[in-house]
């Protein structure tokens, strides 16, 4: 086999210097076209050729999964959520792409405005506040997911979320048991088809246990620290104050707390406490917290298994899941000081 000539003797035959042969072989524009011709006549004349690459395979497109929420993450009940996701999609070759709207309409339109031109290969939705955006995602042909228990049975939309009916229930329940008469809820939003569904529950076990439902134990909150603050001073105030009282989740089950103690009451002795969801810190609180375990986590990993038999083009049986949330009692709840001794 001919030796392979070198750049230098290419470039002394062509009368060039060794930085413009180097140029002509990596195809950069600064040559001019005399100079370029002459170069690539030696080149082929002398049989020169460049180091084969080695022909490497290409690594697989990474897909980007859209992540939608109208408020802020500023809870952990988000970030168990998304934990469960990520345990699914990462192994999948799936990248979550967050995307906060801070309940700001020009963000939800930006976010519209970028479908079009950036489609993602699916989305998940932590919230079902937007219904326009569900229409767009099906005509686009991307696959979503919805983590709520407010999606319109109509709308055909595939859902993932927990018996609230039995929620309620059971959490009313357990307090009914231990001989609780005044049994108060401060509840989340209103208009909420999950708020509704634990209202009902909780009516249901006073009714069952023949006990009238009493207004003024009822009220109507968000899911905020600062409202379970509020409400609990309103409870406390009443003239016959309750002497349990169910939080609509846990971290409004943190400004429950914060207004017993102000008030110099003590949990369970003075007051029984349920919340909701089982966020990591309820097992921390003074005393650890009596709760509703909503399965945050498999709920996350439920709804990234459903999102990707969608990607792939499989039909599902079922639009809604629903997992059960079983109570999980810890030291929050105790009988009522009238039944203690």
């Amino acid at each position: 086999m001919s030796q392979r000539p070198t750049i230098a003797e290419i470039a002394s035959e062509a009368g060039v210097s060794l930085p413009t042969v180097s140029r002509v072989l990596n195809r950069r524009p600064d040559v001019a076209p005399e100079t370029r011709q002459r170069v690539q006549e030696v080149l082929e004349a002398r049989g020169y050729l460049k180091k084969p690459q080695r022909n490497l395979p290409k690594a697989p497109a990474l897909k980007l999964v859209d992540l939608i929420l109208y408020g802020w993450l500023d809870s952990e009940f988000y970030g168990e959520i998304v934990r469960g996701m990520e345990e699914v999609l990462v192994p999948a070759g799936v990248r979550l792409v967050l995307s906060t709207m801070h309940r700001n309409q020009q963000f939800v339109q930006d976010w519209h405005a970028r479908l079009a031109q950036h489609a993602p290969a699916g989305a998940i939705f932590l919230t079902a506040d937007d219904g326009l955006a569900f229409d767009r995602l099906g005509k686009l042909g991307i696959p979503f997911v919805v983590i709520d228990d407010n999606v319109p049975m109509e709308l055909d939309i595939l859902s993932i979320g927990a018996n609230n009916w039995r929620s309620g229930l059971i959490a009313t329940e357990h307090l009914l048991s231990l001989g609780h008469r005044k049994v108060a809820m401060i509840t989340g939003w209103p208009s909420h088809r999950d708020t509704k569904g634990r209202i009902a529950g909780y009516r249901t076990a006073l009714e069952t246990a023949g006990l009238p439902v009493d207004p003024s134990y009822l009220i109507d909150s968000d899911y905020s620290m600062e409202q379970g603050y509020t409400h609990t001073h309103v409870l406390l105030d009443l003239p016959d104050p309750p002497t349990a009282l169910i939080a609509a989740c846990d971290a409004q089950a943190l400004g429950v707390y914060r207004a017993l103690y102000e008030r110099g009451l003590r949990i369970p002795d003075d007051i029984s406490v349920i919340g909701f969801d089982d966020i990591p810190t309820a097992q921390w609180m003074a005393p650890p917290l009596t709760t509703i375990r909503q399965p945050l986590h498999d709920i996350g990993r439920v709804a990234a298994e459903r999102l990707l038999h969608l990607m792939a083009g499989k039909t599902l049986e079922a639009l809604r899941v629903e997992l059960a949330s079983p109570l999980f009692v810890r030291s929050s709840c105790a009988q009522p000081p009238s039944q203690q001794r």
